[in-house]
């Protein structure tokens, strides 16, 4: 039986939530269909290669200033691509590779969009910020020649319908594999440990849980992930307990040994999968108020919320959590109930099979 051919294309120069759910949907759509694969990252091109894609890696330096020139080559390669192996499906992420809708279109294709973040229009200057308010603005309109657009949460669902027919939008919420164990011991008798997993850049917000370890003795905390403000943490750790990890490809074993894991993100957010990962294990969590976080914790009731952007809120809910061995329990307990119910892996493969076409 003839299976059907998908194009995924993916030209960003960082490995982040972006790529990690790329390699998830190769994993998912592979028994049902021929992956192919344009993409610029090396360690993400190795990791579809051995779920059985096909894959083109552009050799361009990994520089994000470099990312119109990777769009350019890939206006050459994609039709090659399309003509060499019959490809009738494409799939784009990220705010360049929209660009490629109107044109893939009149090549015939079937266009999947996967709208990972809302617009960010109005977080740049079109004349300070032109590298970055640019590819934003226009992917905002080049939507309209998606065949499909599929949005990764409710919050940025509600977005895209802002302006495209509601026809047009899908929602499947990004998912995690669920562990097979999770916590059920939430004791602090030896020195809590929070932990921080992603990206370290100012709107991740790392400086609001340094700000509230100041106020909270005798706690440390655990950063996984690499970044350009990494150096102003580290000085603004000075005389805490802090170590910085680096960026880790497997941080399953820093969910396990942690007490709370906190996401203090300004955002804007789509759906942070390492709020996901700590949820289905378990882990306490305390999140800033993003919508996708109320979305996800069910207004708070699967972790504490606290005010985005706010320290003092941050550490009020931190102490709350700290001093109540039972409402660590509750919230661990309701986090890995969420993610069984709305955030699994199974839900998410059923749900792309269909839009795709593959059923």
């Amino acid at each position: 039986m003839h299976k059907e051919r998908i194009l995924f294309i993916d030209l960003g120069s960082d490995y982040g939530g972006v790529e990690t759910y790329l390699k998830g949907l190769g994993g998912i759509l592979s028994p049902y269909a021929e992956g192919y694969a344009l993409l610029s990252l090396p360690k993400l091109a190795a990791e579809m290669r051995a779920q059985g894609t096909t894959v083109i890696c552009l050799p361009i330096l990994g520089s994000k200033w470099l990312k119109g020139l990777r769009l350019l080559l890939a206006c050459f390669i994609v039709p090659y691509m399309l003509l060499r192996y019959r490809i009738r499906i494409v799939q784009l992420n990220g705010f360049f590779e929209s660009l490629l809708l109107g044109p893939l279109r009149l090549l015939g294709c079937k266009t999947i969009y996967t709208m990972h973040n809302p617009f960010q229009t109005d977080l740049y200057s079109w004349f300070r910020n032109p590298a970055r308010w640019v590819p934003r603005f226009l992917s905002k309109h080049s939507l309209h020649f998606a065949s499909q657009v599929i949005c990764v949460s409710e919050s940025v669902g509600e977005v895209a319908r802002s302006v495209l027919p509601r026809e047009k939008v899908k929602v499947i919420a990004n998912w995690v594999e669920t562990p097979s164990t999770f916590r059920r011991g939430f004791s602090t008798i030896k020195r809590p440990q929070l932990l921080f997993v992603g990206r370290l850049e100012e709107y991740k917000g790392v400086q609001f849980i340094l700000r509230a370890m100041r106020q909270i003795p005798d706690v440390s905390l655990l950063v996984v992930g690499d970044g350009s403000y990494r150096p102003q943490l580290e000085a603004a750790a000075n005389q805490l307990d802090v170590q910085f990890a680096g960026f880790q490809a497997d941080p399953s074993c820093f969910y396990k040994d942690s007490t709370v894991f906190i996401n203090p993100s300004l955002g804007p957010e789509g759906l942070p999968l390492v709020s996901l990962e700590a949820m289905a294990y378990g882990l306490p969590c305390i999140f800033s108020d993003l919508p996708v976080h109320f979305e996800i914790t069910a207004g708070g009731k699967a972790a504490a919320l606290f005010k985005r952007g706010d320290s003092d809120s941050l550490t009020q809910e931190l102490r709350r959590l700290l001093d109540s061995e039972a409402g660590r329990q509750q919230y661990g307990l309701a986090a890995r109930q969420a993610i069984e119910q709305n955030y699994s892996l199974t839900g998410a493969t059923r749900q792309y099979i269909q839009a795709f076409g593959l059923s």
